[in-house]
Parts: C-alpha cells; sequence; structure tokens
C-alpha cells in the first residue's frame, strides 16, 4: 500500500513539473501567429507608402494609418519578446527536472525509509521509557503507576522534580504535597514545594508557598532558596524595611561567585527606589493639603531621614531612599552630598558601593 501512495506523490510531482511543457506548447503556437501577423502589417506598411507616393491617399489619411498599423506591429512584437526566452528554456528545464526527482529521491528513501516499520505500541515504549530516556513515556508510566498506587512515596519522589522540570507546576506543587503527606518534613522538600506554588502563580508568592519557606529555614536557616523566596515575600507584602533586612543578610551569606548573587543586588535596588511607607493618617493629612504644603511634608520627611541616618549610618537602603528623594525633589547639591557622605561610609564594601554609585548614575549626581 505504501508503494502505491509513494508512485501516485511521485506521479502528482512529475505532473506539476510538466506543466510548464504544456504551456510551452500553446506558447509556441501563439509565437507562430505573431510571426504571420508582423509579417502582414509590414506588407501594410510598404503598401501604405506606395499610395501615398501615388498621392491616392491624403498626407492626414496616411498618417493616421501609419499610426495604427505600427501600433499593432508593436503589440505583437512585444508579445513575442517577451515569451520567446521562456518557450525556449522552459520545456527542457522541466523535463530535467520531472526525470531528477525519481532518480534523486527514491534511492535516498530506499537507503533511509522503511514503509514496512510496524508503530510502537504505547505498551512498548512505557516499558524502555527509562532505558531509551523517552522524557514524556517516563512520566505517562509513574503517572500510571501512581494512579493505583497512590501512597508509593518513591514513585512521588520521581514524579515531582519531572513535573518542575517540564514546568507543570501546579502538577509538581500537588506531588511534592503526597511526598510531605507520606514523609517527614525536610527544608530541600518544602522549599521545592513552596517554589512550584510560586511559580504557579506567576511568580507571586502566595500565603501558603510563604508558610513552606517559613517551615525550611526553621529547619535550615541558611537553605539559599528558602531565603530568597522569604525575602521576596515580605517585598510583595509590602513590608519594605523587613524584606531589606532579609535580603541584605542573605547578600552578607552569599559567595562572590554565587549565581544568585546579582539578582540579590537587584532586588536590593528596587527596594531603594521605592518611597516610605506611610501611616493612614499621615496620607489622610497629605489629601487635604495644597501642593505647596505637601512639598512641605515630604522635604520634612526627607530632613527626618537623614536625621536618623546621622545616628545609624549603616542603614544602606536609608541611604539609597534618601540620595534618590533629594534627586527627586530637585536638591542636586544635597543628593550630591548625601551621595558621597554614603560612599564614605560603606568604603571596603564593594556590594554598597555598587548600588550607591548605580544609583547616582541613574539620577545624574555621580
Amino acid at each position: 500500500m505504501i508503494w502505491i501512495v509513494f508512485g501516485l506523490m511521485t506521479a502528482a510531482v512529475i505532473a506539476a513539473l510538466l506543466i510548464p511543457v504544456v504551456k510551452w506548447g500553446a506558447r509556441a503556437a501563439r509565437a507562430d501567429r505573431n510571426a504571420y501577423d508582423r509579417a502582414v502589417f509590414r506588407d501594410q506598411l510598404a503598401e501604405l507608402e506606395r499610395d501615398a507616393a501615388r498621392g491616392m491617399i491624403g498626407p492626414s489619411e496616411a498618417e493616421a494609418a501609419r499610426n495604427e498599423i505600427a501600433r499593432r506591429l508593436i503589440a505583437v512584437s512585444g508579445v513575442e519578446s517577451g515569451e520567446s526566452g521562456a518557450a525556449r528554456t522552459a520545456p527542457w528545464a522541466a523535463l530535467a527536472l520531472a526525470a531528477l526527482v525519481p532518480l534523486v529521491a527514491l534511492p535516498i528513501y530506499l537507503k533511509t525509509g522503511n514503509p514496512g516499520l510496524p508503530d510502537v505500541p504505547l505498551a512498548q515504549r512505557m516499558a524502555e521509557a527509562e532505558a531509551k530516556g523517552d522524557f514524556d513515556a517516563l512520566i505517562v508510566k509513574v503517572e500510571q503507576h501512581l494512579a493505583k498506587n497512590p501512597d508509593d512515596l518513591e514513585g512521588w519522589k520521581v514524579l515531582a522534580p519531572n513535573y518542575s522540570r517540564a514546568m507543570r507546576w501546579e502538577d509538581a506543587a500537588d506531588a511534592y504535597r503526597n511526598i510531605l503527606r507520606l514523609a517527614p518534613p525536610d527544608a530541600a522538600t518544602l522549599t521545592a514545594y513552596g517554589e512550584a506554588m510560586v511559580m504557579a502563580n506567576q511568580g507571586m508568592v502566595p500565603a501558603a508557598a510563604h508558610e513552606q519557606f517559613r517551615k525550611a529555614l526553621a529547619l535550615d536557616p541558611k537553605l539559599p532558596a528558602a531565603r530568597f523566596y522569604d525575602a521576596l515575600a515580605l517585598k510583595q507584602e509590602g513590608k519594605t524595611a523587613e524584606a531589606t533586612a532579609a535580603f541584605e543578610a542573605f547578600l552578607k551569606d552569599t559567595p562572590e561567585d554565587a549565581p544568585w548573587r546579582q539578582m540579590l543586588l537587584a532586588e536590593l535596588q528596587d527596594l531603594s527606589a521605592r518611597p516610605p511607607v506611610l501611616d493612614a493618617q499621615t496620607m489622610k493629612d497629605a489629601a487635604g493639603m495644597s501642593a505647596d504644603d505637601q512639598q512641605a511634608m515630604i522635604r520634612s520627611m526627607v530632613d527626618g531621614l537623614e536625621e536618623r541616618l546621622a545616628t545609624s549610618p549603616d542603614d544602606l537602603a536609608g541611604w539609597l531612599r534618601l540620595i534618590r528623594a533629594r534627586g527627586v525633589l530637585g536638591e542636586t547639591d544635597k543628593a550630591r552630598a548625601a551621595y558621597d557622605r554614603a560612599k564614605s561610609q560603606f568604603a571596603g564594601n564593594a556590594d554598597a558601593l555598587d548600588q550607591i554609585d548605580s544609583l547616582a548614575k541613574e539620577m545624574k549626581i555621580e
């Protein structure tokens, strides 16, 4: 059956390639007719010139007739010249391609193809999944096993990381939940469970996930992933000071070559750009103020931040907020002065200096 299909497909391709040959025959016949028409029009022009010379036709009538005959002659000459090149080359090119297709395709197919090869049955694919590294089949195989044996801890341990690898985050969270149901909790599993929930929630840390990270940190306070997500949850909850402290503590314990170091610096930079959180009463009071009064209140708050830093100079996030606030208020000299004091305060702290310099470049006060 496969050879019949193969033959029909080849015939269809050859037929498509031979279409130009058929068209070429029509073009050749049309070219012969055009040659005859050109000869007739040239004879008409010669006859017209003889009649005009003998005075048998007036000058104006002769000019009009000459123009009409010339127009017809140009029309048939243009058609012939536009088609002659294609008419000469198309049939030979088409015939060559028609012969080339089966001559090239058939040996290649006979060497690499195998129309008699049967499909691999699902059962066989499942049985060979692990040996052949068939990732999708392996997942299906374990899923089928767990559907009959839901309390098989080892099965869930195989399935959970593979779900994460496939970015099936909701399934991964369910698999880690079953692992924690069947075995005592450990920091790594709790963190993986929480991370799957975060990924399934488009990067936002839900309360249930934050709870898992807190449990993981209770078992292993230095676990990097749990520390990061715990700080991220605090940031997303609007707890800027707590998040900043958590990220800074994590950064302090992070080696220089750690792959997540730049991520921590970016989070701290983002936190430093956030305005201070105002209590409800302050916001209510500000709503009824004029624009000038609001500006005065903001300057008062910034002055208060600067006074606080005089007594607590180790607050890097505070210095960054002060520099930004002075720049936004247009107080360039004060912003530059805060920048200089921050540089002096954190001399020798490469990470802090990087953040300070980055902000200064952004505010154009370096």
